[in-house]
């Protein structure tokens, strides 16, 4: 059974990879269509967490923050699905003045909301001095009563939430995008917050791989406190440097004047971070048999607060996304590779990858640094995508 969960894990990346390379030459829509929306995929997704549930069934795991956290996982994907088979999203184009109550679907039919809506004014908000966007805003009247929706402000009414997603040249009309999800959304957030806490419960669960290796280390008297200051320092840094590159002073694109973007960002540089290391590591533990021991533990005890740190970080901007663009997962390349480092890491973690050599290991660790190159640099100058700009 191990062996079939396995082959499906590799099955998963391996389309998920290809898919951001047809991408690049077939477009979005193309991807979509065939990969993204296509039931096969969906599927894919159905055996794997079908088979993997199985094989943890079976393995009659009892620790609860293990529990917890695979569970989560199983949560997530369910409201996914949800998502897919019942979540109605569609436009509403609106011309100032004029009162409509229907919203235009993908395919280009028509549809009736539960209620009727009039663009009463629309502006562009400029950063103080200069002629960059800050926001756009459109103000509505929704049965009589006045709302505003901007960039990062959305309106819920009646079980449809309205996004500001593009406007008229003539500034005289907004483009505003709605879905309307009420059970996919729930059961999502219910997931990420299973996720959440079940990650920060592994860090500190005293029969966890992290707390052992921690124990293993003092043993070894690893240096653990000049490391782990080390780390903080780069932390700080690196919250301060993108607080700083990200805020209103230097005039961000309207869509990324968020309070979510800067923990979204910082999070998952900080997850980088420490795999980088592991990827020094890896390095020090081939080269330097002597070593080799030694850097497995260290590369194992950075690699749990690492896959803390990527979760946060990509599960922090999928709830941003869904403020933000009403979706909280659009298979942009740059989610995906994240979804891969995530995948191709999370193996290690587990204990029957301890089996391998430690040689192995740390050819693993090496070798999988490669996502995350891929991940920063190969979407912005070779994949694209509307996160080539991060």
């Amino acid at each position: 059974m191990k062996r079939i969960v396995i082959v499906f894990y590799i099955v998963v990346v391996a389309v998920l990879a290809a898919a951001t390379i047809v991408e690049k030459y077939q477009g979005t829509d193309y991807v979509d269509e065939h990969i993204f929306s296509a039931w096969w995929f969906s599927a894919l997704w159905a055996v794997l967490t079908a088979v993997a549930t199985f094989y943890f069934i079976k393995r009659k795991v009892h620790r609860a923050s293990v529990v917890v956290l695979h569970l989560s996982f199983v949560v997530i994907l369910a409201g996914a699905l949800l998502t897919h088979l019942t979540a109605i999203r569609g436009v509403v184009p609106l011309r100032k003045g004029i009162a409509t109550n229907e919203y235009l679907t993908r395919d280009m039919y028509l549809h009736k909301l539960p209620f009727i809506i009039c663009l009463e004014d629309f502006e562009i908000k400029f950063y103080e001095g200069t002629d960059m966007p800050s926001d756009y805003v459109s103000h509505v009247m929704i049965d009589g009563q006045p709302f505003t929706i901007s960039m990062n402000q959305i309106v819920s009414q009646k079980g449809v939430r309205l996004y500001q997603s593009d406007f008229d040249m003539d500034l005289q009309g907004s483009i505003l995008a709605m879905n309307s999800d009420p059970w996919g959304i729930p059961v999502t957030y219910c997931g990420y917050a299973l996720l959440f806490v079940s990650l920060f419960w592994m860090q500190i669960d005293p029969k966890g791989k992290f707390r052992q290796q921690l124990s293993i280390l003092r043993k070894q008297r690893f240096p653990l406190v000049i490391f782990t200051g080390f780390l903080l320092s780069c932390f700080v840094l690196l919250v301060y440097y993108f607080l700083g590159k990200y805020s209103a002073a230097n005039h961000p694109l309207p869509v990324l004047n968020s309070r979510l973007l800067p923990l979204h960002v910082s999070t998952i540089m900080m997850a980088y971070t420490l795999l980088l290391l592991t990827f020094i590591i890896g390095l020090v533990g081939i080269i330097v048999s002597k070593q080799r021991q030694e850097m497995y533990h260290l590369s194992q005890f950075l690699l749990f607060p690492s896959l803390m740190l990527l979760c946060y970080g990509i599960f922090i901007g999928a709830i941003w996304a869904n403020v933000s663009w009403g979706t909280y997962w659009s298979w942009d390349p740059k989610e995906t590779w994240a979804l891969i480092t995530l995948m191709i890491y999370a193996a290690p973690a587990h204990r029957s990858f301890s089996k391998l050599s430690t040689l192995k290991y740390h050819l693993y660790m090496t070798l999988a640094f490669f996502t995350i190159l891929i991940t920063y640099l190969g979407v912005n100058y070779f994949l694209g995508g509307m996160h080539s700009y991060a």
